[in-house]
């Protein structure tokens, strides 16, 4: 984890995970079906803490009729801001159908289409990551990087007035400037999610998928503007 802060940011969230749960001061664990995927579903159980790393575990669960769940985070417990500089460590197994995403969400508002995706593997050999600025109606900004997501990387977001800069391992690899970059309170969420399955759009796992795929997180640390 950082030791400083950089030039003109002030540290306002920092994680290590050295519990054995989520802190619920800083954040919440998600439940139930997520948004626009019916075949998928979140648990609470699913997120784990353990050696220092916060783990996002899909898998089939018995408890859930052997359906595929997943894990997610959010800081909504701790964290809402408007701008702001975020860091995640972190990696992901492979595994067909099964989504890695670090994002900023809006905290009150969702029906603005507003959504920073600054790291997002739909699943597979993790090969590279997709950072996108959603807006309006169904309007996005798409950029992607190449890099082994198996390994540890530091993934990062910028977010200022009108523009958003993407990190990669302390080097900015893309920059947005556009008028539909939000302005009300985001929070950083992370989550593993399983595809629907019948769905082209969003493949489930499938004969080639582990039978546990997990996103770590070693540590997050977020800035706001001094």
């Amino acid at each position: 984890m950082p030791r400083d802060d950089p030039p003109g940011w002030r540290r306002v969230l920092a994680d290590d995970f050295t519990g054995r749960s989520l802190d619920t001061a800083r954040w919440g664990a998600y439940e139930g079906e997520p948004g626009g995927d019916p075949g998928g579903w979140w648990d609470p159980s699913h997120v784990v803490v353990r050696d220092g790393v916060a783990n996002l575990e899909t898998y089939r669960d018995r408890r859930f009729g052997n359906r595929w769940v997943s894990g997610g985070m959010s800081s909504a417990h701790g964290l809402r801001q408007t701008y702001g500089k975020y860091l995640v460590r972190f990696r992901v197994d492979r595994g067909d159908g099964v989504q890695a995403i670090l994002l900023l969400w809006p905290s009150y508002d969702t029906s603005s289409g507003a959504e920073i995706d600054f790291a997002e593997n739909g699943g597979g050999n993790r090969d590279h990551v997709s950072a996108t600025l959603h807006y309006g109606s169904g309007r996005q900004i798409q950029r992607s990087v190449d890099a082994d997501f198996t390994r540890w990387h530091v993934a990062g977001v910028e977010w200022t007035p009108g523009r958003v800069a993407y990190t990669l391992d302390g080097r900015t690899w893309a920059v947005v400037r556009s008028s539909g970059v939000p302005a009300t309170p985001m929070e950083l969420d992370a989550q593993t999610q399983a595809g629907t399955c019948g769905d082209p759009d969003q493949p489930c796992p499938d004969a080639r998928t582990p039978r546990r795929v997990t996103m770590q997180i070693d540590w997050v640390v977020a800035y706001r503007r001094r």
